[in-house]
């Protein structure tokens, strides 16, 4: 029963086109390291900014008190925004909960970047995948969210959303569509007149580039990741393919060096899982740098990335467990940890604003599970969350 449910969980969006998405001390990278150590290679030598977390977490306790975390309720009925104030020992306390003016789904979306924040704006931005639209809130002095508005998302099934300055573009799961906005004053929505555009079968991201020249989309149902041309209007063309190097490509997030880093859910094959970068993505030419680098576990599915872009966590949501990569300065991957023990069914996943925490959001038992960053890429569970809504999907953080 309980894998029944994970299984339904991270492959809702396949619904609509197909049916299916103990730690390691060595480096595995499908090549050879032997002339530099683990530790060496992981710290830099030294100079690693993400190493620094120790230091950078004394005498920042204000700042740890003054981020949150955002959970999409994603409720049937009637979706809303959960807020979470991180106090100074990265545990986490509920503080309000906020409407959002349309209706989830009441089920897992299958994709990552249900809710976003713009933390130079102070906006955040949602889906509501039962009602078909985007809702856009303001961020007060305390943390919480304000309905701005709800606007249509031009298709079926909207589940992500990604921005890049006054732009913000969402992909529709139903429809297999994308379209495009203008953000106004005050975090309002004005559609961008010839923005819609097809994407293939089973799509589970949009994002941006790093530039904001072109949006890409990952497809777990066609193995592409397809890319749009976005013009100085900020509409966007049609779309081009590009071969996915691994199978059933899922989330991403940006690196170092504005590397793209995509997990590879393989179907939820066991031990199936892989992970990719790929260099070209300002220029919109992807090419994998050391292809598809396997994690051993089992519907690898959403990624997050640490401040400095040199650690990228993987939440494993078959196998129950995250793993860990360290990404060298070109974009090359390691497996650092295979199988870092979480919840059950472990979905979306965050690095917290000061970079020494982490949540990750677990469906299985609806709870956060909260950790502690520590060196070489690991992570300590100090605490969890409980009492989540059942369909609760989606994390960002301010």
């Amino acid at each position: 029963m309980k894998k029944n449910k994970i299984l339904l969980a991270i492959t809702a969006a396949f619904a609509l086109t197909m049916s299916s998405c103990t730690k390691e001390d060595n480096l595995s990278n499908g090549g050879s390291s032997s002339d530099i150590s683990s530790s060496e290679l992981i710290n830099e030598n030294g100079t690693n900014p993400d190493e620094e977390i120790f230091k950078e977490s004394q005498g920042n306790e204000q700042q740890r008190h003054n981020s949150f975390v955002y959970i999409l309720g994603n409720d049937a009925a009637q979706n809303s925004v959960l807020c979470y104030r991180q106090q100074s020992n990265g545990h986490l306390t509920l503080e309000t909960t906020v409407m959002s003016g349309g209706a989830g789904n009441g089920g897992g979306l299958g994709s990552q970047g249900s809710i976003i924040t713009d933390k130079n704006k102070g906006l955040l931005f949602a889906v509501n995948a039962g009602g078909n639209s985007v809702s856009s809130f303001t961020i007060g002095s305390n943390g919480h969210p304000t309905l701005v508005s709800t606007v249509s998302s031009g298709g079926v099934m909207p589940i992500s959303i990604t921005y890049h300055k006054n732009k913000l573009y969402v992909v529709n799961a139903g429809s297999n569509s994308i379209y495009g906005y203008n953000i106004g004053m005050g975090g309002t929505l004005n559609p961008i007149a010839g923005s819609m555009q097809s994407t293939g079968a089973g799509p589970a991201q949009i994002s941006f580039s790093p530039n904001g020249n072109y949006l890409y989309v990952t497809e777990k149902a066609t193995n592409m990741i397809s890319k749009y041309m976005v013009n100085s209007n900020g509409i966007a063309g049609p779309a081009t393919t590009i071969p996915s190097v691994g199978q059933t490509p899922f989330g991403f997030e940006f690196a170092r060096n504005n590397y793209m880093i995509v997990s590879n859910a393989a179907g939820g094959a066991a031990g199936g899982s892989t992970l990719t970068s790929y260099s070209g993505i300002n220029s919109g030419n992807l090419n994998a740098v050391n292809g598809a680098v396997p994690s051993n576990q089992a519907a690898a599915c959403w990624v997050a990335t640490t401040k400095f872009g040199r650690f990228a966590f993987v939440t494993n949501t078959a196998s129950d467990n995250i793993s860990s990569y360290y990404i060298g300065n070109t974009g090359r991957l390691y497996l650092i940890h295979s199988a870092i023990a979480s919840g059950d069914g472990p979905l979306d996943m965050v690095v917290s604003k000061n970079n020494f925490h982490a949540y990750t959001l677990c469906a299985g038992d609806h709870t956060i599970r909260e950790y502690s960053r520590t060196l070489l890429g690991g992570l300590t569970q100090i605490g969890s969350v409980t009492k989540l809504p059942p369909a609760a999907v989606g994390m960002a953080t301010y």
